[in-house]
C-alpha cells in the first residue's frame, strides 16, 4: 500500500513537471506568488482569505485538466477537427469560468 501511495506521488509529480511546460500554468503561478502574499497580509477575515485563495487553486486544478484534455485531444488527432475543437474550447472555457470568479474576488476586496 505505502509502494501505490509512492508510487502515486511520483505520477503527480510527473504531472506537475509536464503543466510547467505550459505558459498559462506558469503565468497563473506568478499571478498566486503576488495574489497569495497580498491575500494574507490584508486585514480580510479568514473566510474570505480561504475562500479566495481556495479559488485561486481551483483555477490551477482547471487549468491541469485543461492541459490534460487538450494534450488527450491532440494525441487523438493533430488534424483540425470541429469536434476536438469543441471540446478544447469546452475545457478551456472551465478555466476562464474560474478565472471570472477569481477576478471578482479580487475586485471586491480591492473596493473594499
Amino acid at each position: 500500500m505505502i509502494k501505490k501511495l509512492f508510487l502515486n506521488f511520483v505520477n503527480s509529480l510527473n504531472g506537475l513537471k509536464i503543466v510547467f511546460g505550459e505558459s498559462s500554468f506558469v503565468l497563473e503561478i506568478i499571478l498566486g506568488t503576488i495574489l497569495i502574499p497580498y491575500i494574507v497580509s490584508t486585514d480580510l477575515t479568514f473566510f474570505i482569505k480561504l475562500l479566495t485563495i481556495s479559488t485561486y487553486f481551483i483555477l490551477l486544478a482547471f487549468e491541469i485538466l485543461n492541459t490534460a484534455i487538450e494534450k488527450l485531444c491532440d494525441k487523438i488527432t493533430k488534424k483540425i477537427d470541429p469536434d476536438i475543437k469543441k471540446i478544447k474550447d469546452l475545457s478551456s472555457a472551465s478555466v476562464f469560468v474560474v478565472l471570472v470568479m477569481l477576478i471578482i474576488q479580487i475586485v471586491i476586496i480591492f473596493n473594499f
